[in-house]
Order: structure tokens, then sequence, then C-alpha cells
């Protein structure tokens, strides 16, 4: 049996009457300092209260040091937390000899002594807080200003891209510092753990080895965090602990080999994982077209308007995606249609030319869509060498409509061939039904729409025709 730490947890029980007690006597003190000395009776009062309150004082002190050797808490915090409370004892003491002590006349100084007691036993009792529940428990829920400077903070991720966001930096040793560094550092590295070094989290610590890259059943870390708070073993013991994202991010992190220069991938991420992030730090990981990863300047205001006079409908995609969706609105696209077109090209993500009399002659013209998605060519009676090489100038095409087009086979599987081709829709083209299905078989990741269905809508019967039928 361990009696210093059983005795040593008593601490938190007799701290706060020396502490109570004092503010008592000092309360006392103010009265009589300011009259009311029928009320307080002599100045014997102040110094039997402000001599019970040291009392305990020393009891509390005597079992804090035996608490001490429990190896509980983090070093420097400790440290002033046991020295400030000895100056508080000391100048406690210094205040009772000098109420009994010192002269009648000097009531304001000995009041003024009583004050700094009071002020270093305040402090004292902040930094045993701090050594409890650690050091943002005052501050952490008040104004900005308030708050310690010292936390080490997770940055904000409003604009940050996703694509190059590294997960241990940005994320987890921020909470390890804020949540671990207090009692895993150069100095204080209880349990054999340093986290001075991003290396000694791989190093076997007293009990097991914190972090096992690939495996997150094998490493300490995560399952101590992972343990209920009730746990003897559950880790930080004094502080609040990681919440329910920040363990699956350290999860993730350690599956996917706990590199420091590790990112998050959104293929290999779970649908909760993603949810989680976007919940809790604004991040989005969800799967984006690819009109949503380009970044775009808006167009001169006069080019805009060139475009729109050209019988072109011309739009952004949104208030920040300054890609564009332009439709040709006219009857016949004539070569300076094509002209003024091209000079926006590079930002066109949806075009459509439908029934626009679009000739092989005028496509050709055409300068190449590097942002291109979705193109819309139906209705245009085209060639299929002259579509197809124009198509195949787009890698990033999802969606094309070839339908009223001249239009074979051979040319359809060169198409079927682009990367990122979701849909084809091939209506009254010479594509046939059983080369349709032949190639839906071989592109099963296409679907290939060459006729629109409509499910049969069964005619609603009234309540009068249903009563007759039953």
């Amino acid at each position: 049996m361990n009696w210093d730490i059983f005795i040593g947890r008593f601490h938190p029980l007799l701290v706060h009457l020396p502490i109570g007690i004092f503010i008592l006597g000092y309360l006392f003190e103010v009265l009589l300092r300011f009259g009311f000395k029928k009320l307080i009776g002599s100045r014997k009062t102040i110094v039997l209260t402000y001599s019970l309150g040291f009392f305990f004082g020393l009891l509390a002190a005597l079992t804090g040091w035996l608490l001490s050797f429990s190896n509980d808490y983090g070093l420097d915090s400790l440290s002033n937390h046991k020295n400030m409370g000895f100056v508080a004892l000391v100048v406690m003491l210094l205040v009772i000899i000098y109420q009994i002590k010192g002269a009648k006349t000097n009531a304001k100084l000995k009041l003024s002594g009583s004050t700094l007691a009071i002020i270093l036993i305040s402090i004292t009792g902040h930094l045993g807080g701090n050594l409890t529940h650690g050091d943002s428990y005052l501050t952490k829920y008040g104004p900005n200003f308030f708050k310690s400077n010292s936390n080490y903070l997770i940055g904000d991720f409003t604009d940050a891209n996703t694509d190059s966001l590294y997960i241990y930096p940005s994320i987890i040793k921020p909470i390890l510092l804020n949540k671990c560094f207090a009692c895993h550092n150069s100095k204080d590295y209880q349990g054999g753990l340093n986290l001075d070094n991003f290396g000694n989290l791989f190093k076997e610590a007293n009990h097991s080895t914190p972090i096992v890259a690939g495996d997150p059943d094998k490493s300490e870390l995560l399952r101590r965090l992972s343990l209920p708070k009730d746990d003897e073993k559950f880790m930080p013991p004094r502080e609040d602990g990681f919440n329910y994202t920040d363990i699956q991010v350290l999860r993730y992190w350690i599956e996917n080999g706990a590199d420091s220069l590790t990112k998050f991938n959104s293929e290999t991420m779970s649908k909760e994982l993603i949810a989680l992030l976007n919940r809790d730090y604004g991040l989005d990981f969800r799967v984006k077209p690819y009109y949503e990863k380009v970044k775009s300047d808006s167009l001169d205001v006069d080019l805009f308007r060139e475009v729109q006079n050209s019988k072109f409908r011309i739009g952004y995609l949104g208030e920040n995606n300054y890609l564009l969706d332009v439709e040709f609105k006219g009857d016949s696209i004539t070569k300076e249609q094509i002209r003024v077109l091209n000079k926006v090209s590079n930002q066109i993500t949806f075009l459509k030319l439908s029934s626009s009399k679009l000739s092989t002659d005028l496509i050709k013209e055409m300068n190449e869509f590097p942002h291109l998605t979705r193109v819309d060519l139906s209705k245009n009676s085209l060639d299929s060498t002259t579509t197809t090489s124009f198509l195949l100038e787009h890698p990033h095409l999802e969606s094309i409509n070839l339908n009223n087009n001249d239009i074979d086979k051979a040319a359809l599987e060169q198409i079927l061939e682009l990367d990122n081709l979701l849909r084809v829709y091939i209506w009254n083209t010479r594509i046939t039904e059983e080369e349709k299905s032949s190639l839906s078989e071989n592109y099963s990741n296409v679907d290939i729409i060459s006729e629109f269905k409509f499910d049969k809508v069964t005619k609603a019967k009234s309540v009068f025709e249903q009563q007759n039928e039953e």
C-alpha cells in the first residue's frame, strides 16, 4: 500500500479550507478597519481566524507534497504550484506574527500585508487548478482577448487547400501539444514519452510503443486516448480528452503510415471521416467534379458583353467560380461567332452548340477548351472523324451529347476511352442497339443513353371505383 499517495489524495479536500478561512479572516479585518469593531469584537478574532487558516494551509501543503510523488502531474506546472504555495504560507505566517506584535496604530499596514497574502493564495489556487484541469481551464470559454496565448491552436482551415493539407502538423501535433505536452516533454517525460521530438512517438516507452505506423491496434497512444474517461489508464487524466473526430483522424493517420507528410486522401477516407472533418474543421473532402477544382478569374466586362452580343448565352458557374456555361442561341453559327467563342475558350466548362448547324469546317476552327467537362453537339449532322478528333482533345469531358449526328461504333469506341467520361447520348446515330449493348458491357463505367423511357403512370381511381372493385 502506498501510504504517501493515499494521504496525498486528501489534498483536494483540505486545500479549500485554508483559502476559505483566510478569506473569512480578511473580511473580519476589513470590517474592523472601517469601524465595525462591535461586530468583530477585537483583533484577537482576526488572529485566531488567520491562525486556523494557516494550520489547514500546512496540512494542505503536506498532503500536496505527498501527492506530488504520484508522478501524475507535469513537472513545470507542479513546481510553480509548490513554490507559490510555499511563498503564500510564509507570507501568511508573517501576517499572523505582525497582527500579534505590530503596533496598534499600523492597522493600515496590517491590512496591506493581509491583502498581499490573499493575492498569493489566489495565485496558488489558480496554479493548482491549472495543474488539475489544464492551463486553459479558466480561459477556455472566455473571450478571445482573455485566452492564453501559449495554447497551440489548430489553424483556420476556411481557405485551406485540402489536397496539400498535412495531417500531423495541421491537426494532430497541435492537439498533442495542448493536451499531452505538459506531462510528456524533455523535462518531465512521464511514462517514458517525450513529445519534444516527432521521432519519439515511434520509440518504445515504459508501457508500449506510442505509435506503430500502419497498425492502430498496436499503437498505445491511440488505445489510451480511446479508453472510457473513468478508466485509470485514460489519457489525458486531467484534461478533456480527444474528441471522437480527433481520434478518428489519429486512427486514419496511423493506418496510412503515420508520416509527418501524410495527407488526407478522399479515396481512402470513410464517408464518416469526411463528414466529421467537414462538420468540425470545415474541411470539404467530398469528391468534387473537375470544374469545382479549377480556379479562374472573371472575364473582362467588355469581352463578356461581346460574347453575349454574338448570340451566346453566357454565365458563370457560381458566385466564386468563374468558369463559363455557354450556349449558342442563334439559328446558324458562323465563323466569326466561333472566333468570338475562341476568345473565352480557356474558361468554358459547359458548352452547348445543339442545332447550331455546326459544320465539319467550323468545328475545325474551334480552339481547344482545356476545362471542358460537358458538351452538347446534338442535331448538327457531324461526321465521325471530325467529331472524334475534337472530343479526344478534351480529357476532362464527363458528359457528351451526340444525338442526331453521323456517329458510328468505331468513333464511339474511341470516345469511350476518355478517362473521366460518365455519360454519352447517342440517340438517332448510326449505332445499333446490338452495338450499344456490346459497348455498354465493355465500358460499364459509362452510361450510354440511346433512348428516353418513361415509366407508365397508373391511372388514379376514385373512391367509388375502388369500392365497386371490392
